[in-house]
């Protein structure tokens, strides 16, 4: 089974063994903007507190076993077009580029730490709390 990761639980992989094997022998996919999110939590959150380098190295590890699938511009549009009927407002709208993407991905499931985030977005969409 191949799975989309969103940027949090990319985050947990970093500190759960057991994640980080899902990765290593199922691979995943995700967005190219997820890096951006993982690097600014792996250096920016006060338990965490990686350096630039090791965050910048511990990415790339995890670049190497993940398949990037991005949105075009019009696939964007086209996901803000349906936000107000799906009841996405303000930083809401990260979720829904990632269920997109998901869906886009063909992934069978994504995984996340809150699978709230993705109530409603994206039906049909398996979405495993990690």
């Amino acid at each position: 089974m191949k799975a989309y990761w969103d940027a949090s639980a990319l985050v947990e992989m970093t500190s759960d063994p057991a994640l980080e094997v899902r990765l290593i022998t199922e691979g995943g996919y995700t967005r190219t903007h997820t890096i951006a999110e993982v690097f600014s939590t792996l250096t920016g959150k006060a338990h965490i507190r990686a350096s630039a380098n090791d965050a910048a190295k511990t990415i790339r590890a995890m670049a190497g076993r993940m398949q990037f699938v991005n949105l075009s511009e019009d696939e964007v549009l086209d996901g803000l077009d349906k936000a107000q009927s799906l009841g996405v407002r303000g930083g809401r709208v990260h979720g829904l580029l990632h269920a997109l993407a998901a869906v886009k991905s063909g992934a069978d499931a994504l995984l996340t730490l809150d699978k709230n985030d993705f109530a409603g977005l994206a039906p049909g969409l398996s979405v495993e709390q990690v």
